[in-house]
């Protein structure tokens, strides 16, 4: 059923949820996965977001299920994801429903409730 699932994480410990629940659905049904981290401008000068990658990867490799790890800069985070799984050819996008994203979450709301609000690809929120 599921080919492709795209896995949205900021790094905290709720995205790893979402993050371990995204693996174990595509190891499950056989499915490769891409893991997306929307690079944030101050993490961008420490370089934080490369073992954000790096850990998924691993993860990833330790469920033995095949795994990409995308990097974008410079875009809102839910329009990332959301061209992100339509460029993928992503046929789900799993996702936890509270994870950092810093003052902007309470600025302009949530990424997760933008990604479901406006992204074609189903969506799994794991909460």
């Amino acid at each position: 059923m599921y080919r492709h699932i795209l896995i949205p994480t900021d790094g905290s410990k709720l995205a790893e949820r979402g993050v371990a629940h995204g693996l174990a659905l595509a190891k499950s049904v056989g499915a490769r996965v891409s893991v997306i981290y929307v690079v944030d401008p101050l993490l961008a000068v420490t370089g934080d977001f490369a073992s954000v990658l790096d850990q998924a990867a691993k993860a990833a490799k330790e469920a033995g299920v095949s795994c990409e790890t995308i990097q974008v800069e410079n875009v809102p985070p839910h329009e990332a994801i959301i061209a992100a799984a339509e460029d993928k050819g992503c046929n789900l996008i799993v996702m936890s429903s509270h994870g950092l994203s810093g003052l902007s979450m309470l600025l302009i709301g949530s990424v997760t409730n933008k990604v479901l609000t406006y992204a074609k690809t189903p969506v799994l929120v794991c909460r």
